[in-house]
């Protein structure tokens, strides 16, 4: 996995699972850490601070003390890049 802050967007994290690539947003929903910093089980990542879980998939919470979904972004690989696709910090949809 790894951490890239494209301009005008969120700190976002893109994982490669199982020749999958799949974009969430960074940073936990229960308490604003860094998931980069966190480790990568599967389909799984733990935030390091109190191991909350996320499937990076679909974003979903998969245990306490997360409620709150992360986003995930729509990802495509073209030639070797990557492109996210979404809605940046100032409401344009943008690759």
């Amino acid at each position: 996995m790894v951490r890239v802050t494209p301009q005008g967007w969120p700190p976002l994290l893109i994982y490669r699972v199982d020749g999958e690539i799949y974009a969430t947003a960074d940073t936990c929903t229960h308490a604003t850490a860094s998931l980069s910093e966190g480790e990568l089980e599967g389909h799984t990542i733990v935030c390091p601070v109190h191991w909350a879980e996320f499937d990076v998939r679909t974003g979903r919470a998969l245990c306490f003390p997360a409620t709150q979904a992360l986003e995930t972004f729509e990802v495509s690989v073209e030639d070797g890049q990557i492109y996210v696709r979404g809605t940046n910090s100032n409401g344009s949809d943008k690759p």
